[in-house]
């Protein structure tokens, strides 16, 4: 890899919201910041879902080889903060930080249940599996897909530019209809491979590493991330007022703390 001026930092988007729908985050990056994002995991035929989304960190692994040609920060939110943790495990020669955006994780005894609730037809139902295979795909020509989502409970707190930017990313007009450009199976599948094995990695981070949860977050519940906090010595930053979605309904405060922690990674190189 040749030395490069800029920063690089690629961001790997949460399950079911391709990259970009964080417009509103990027944009609000310095200039000297290079962003790099894989559009939609888990949709090439080389890479399918697999146990522990293994083939989503290898995908992650070889954009970052391929693609982008430089050492990165890897940023992900939820399902891509996971992904991005355990590259930087695995290859920290390509990453220089990892910055985890409440992510889905069970650590401790809750791993031991989770690991057993995959392995049973309950994990549709008690992840958002269930929701995910039946979800809808298609609506007419000329529906407000954006008063659409903004009643959902999901996309309740999202600011408007960022259901918007979802809608946009998302969502492509063909056979005279909107429909979704991404796979609802493969987004249900993986709900059911999320890693449930982390613990193998407790130790293995070597490169600066920092989780941010929200505070109000449905996901990233305290008792839950103890262990996986203790264990690999992660810094934990609280983001207040914020649920599992918080990257999109603080964009930009989201992207100032991303900047000001790279900011200081850098100063202490």
């Amino acid at each position: 890899m040749t030395k490069s001026t800029k920063i690089n930092l690629h961001f790997a988007h949460a399950n079911g919201f391709p990259a970009g729908s964080y417009q509103q985050i990027f944009k609000q990056f310095p200039d000297d910041f290079t962003v790099h994002a894989l559009t939609k995991f888990a949709h090439s035929e080389r890479f399918p879902v697999n146990a522990n989304l293994e083939n989503q960190v290898a995908e992650l692994i070889d954009y970052l080889t391929h693609t982008v040609g430089h050492p990165a920060y890897v940023v992900g939110h939820s399902m891509g903060a996971v992904v991005s943790f355990v590259a930087a495990c695995e290859r920290p020669d390509l990453i220089k930080g990892v910055i985890m955006l409440d992510p889905p994780i069970a650590s401790g005894v809750a791993r031991v249940a989770f690991r057993l609730l995959k392995y049973s037809p309950l994990i549709d139902k008690f992840s958002p599996a269930g929701k995910a295979k039946v979800r809808c795909q298609s609506w007419p020509l000329g529906t407000d897909l954006v008063a659409y989502f903004k009643a959902k409970a999901l996309f309740k707190n999202f600011q408007l530019a960022c259901i918007q930017d979802y809608v946009d990313a998302a969502i492509d007009e063909r056979e005279d209809k909107l429909q979704l450009n991404f796979d609802a199976q493969i987004e249900a599948s993986i709900y059911r491979n999320v890693p449930h094995n982390l613990n193998k990695f407790y130790k293995r981070l070597s490169v600066p590493g920092l989780l941010v949860t929200g505070s109000q977050s449905d996901v990233c519940i305290p008792a839950f991330l103890a262990t996986f906090i203790k264990k690999s010595k992660i810094e934990h930053h609280v983001f207040e007022g914020g649920g599992h979605m918080f990257p999109l309904e603080s964009p930009k405060q989201v992207a100032e703390l991303i900047t000001n922690r790279i900011r200081l990674w850098e100063s202490e190189i």
